[in-house]
């Protein structure tokens, strides 16, 4: 049974007993006894007959008030008001609701919700954020300086202008195509032509399943460009060789690794124009890996540096999700 709440404040937190008008037995007196065991015997009372009180009004996190009143009659024919003012912040139903605020309060704004917290991204093996590779190169140059002069390592060190280092060339080739002179033969030509120095034939150093190949078996053929050569090439890659690739949108700038070098593709012959009167001799269509290295020590330096050579890059690729090892789960029999 519901009962509104008395106008008066009650005379302590836990109960207060008020006889009905009319009755025949004499008064209790306001004493803490007398309103302990009134207490008490309301309790018994109501859990004996089975009663049971609720909140008046709907648990709405908003609601003005959630205080309980209960009504149990006596043994002697009287009825007994017992009354408990609201201790909480908000009902219960509203704490499970996700309201948090006080009854009556302003209501939360999807504006005013508190900041979701950043998801956390899974790095490869060997991967490095920014901040790790800028917290690298001050670990380095902090070291550098602590040493003496004849002690320095040889090599660019961080505080140095940044420049590009080397180019490397190479085309990587399966065991059947490897051991083919001809095809050797074409490949070695091809490279000299574009690099404009003579190139090494590659030997494998461990046993790769994939591509076929042998510990000490020929596996492809590469060639390092450096000064003037270098530069000259890079030109040639700005100017004539990137034009020339079919759908060309810009080179992409997720292609640098942790300390700035550069690395890319191609997936044919037909951008070299070097390489075109060779195409009546050709014996195999293959691709070519392009790196170019610079002295640079994060990706930002790296970027910048062949920004301002004069190569156009375009928007950066999503990064496909790192794949994850299946568990081996033994299935039970049915």
């Amino acid at each position: 049974i519901s009962h509104p709440a008395p106008p008066f404040p009650p005379a302590s937190f836990g109960a207060m007993v008020h006889a009905r008008a009319g009755s025949r037995q004499p008064r209790v007196a306001s004493s803490r006894f007398a309103v302990g065991f009134a207490a008490l015997g309301l309790a018994a009372t109501a859990s004996y007959a089975g009663l049971r009180g609720f909140i008046a009004g709907a648990p709405a996190p908003l609601a003005e008030s959630n205080e309980l009143t209960f009504v149990t009659p006596l043994s002697s024919g009287d009825f007994a008001l017992m009354y408990c003012p609201g201790g909480r912040r908000s009902s219960q139903v509203a704490r499970m609701a996700g309201y948090e605020g006080k009854p009556g309060g302003k209501p939360r704004v999807q504006e005013d919700a508190p900041p979701a917290a950043e998801k956390k991204v899974k790095l490869r093996p060997g991967e490095e954020t920014e901040p790790m590779q800028f917290d690298r190169v001050a670990k380095k140059t902090k070291w550098l300086k602590s040493l003496k002069g004849k002690f320095q390592p040889v090599g660019p060190k961080p505080w140095e202008t940044h420049r590009f280092t080397k180019v490397c060339i190479q085309v990587r080739l399966k065991a059947k195509q490897a051991a083919n002179t001809k095809i050797i033969n074409q490949v070695v030509e091809e490279l000299r032509r574009i690099s404009g120095m003579h190139p090494r034939v590659v030997r494998a150093k461990h046993n790769v399943a994939p591509f076929g190949w042998r510990k000490g078996d020929k596996c492809g053929v590469a060639v390092t460009i450096f000064g003037p050569k270098m530069y000259d090439f890079l030109e040639r890659l700005n100017t004539i060789i990137l034009p020339r690739i079919r759908d060309f949108e810009g080179l992409i700038p997720n292609s640098f690794d942790n300390f700035g070098n550069f690395w890319m593709g191609f997936q044919n012959q037909e951008p070299f124009k070097e390489l075109d009167e060779l195409i009546d001799n050709r014996e195999l269509v293959h691709g070519f890996d392009l790196g170019i290295l610079n002295s640079c020590q994060t990706q930002p330096d790296g970027l910048a540096l062949m920004k301002k050579f004069g190569f156009p890059f375009g928007e950066p690729r999503a990064q496909k999700a790192p794949k994850r090892k299946k568990s081996y789960v033994k299935m039970r029999p049915v």
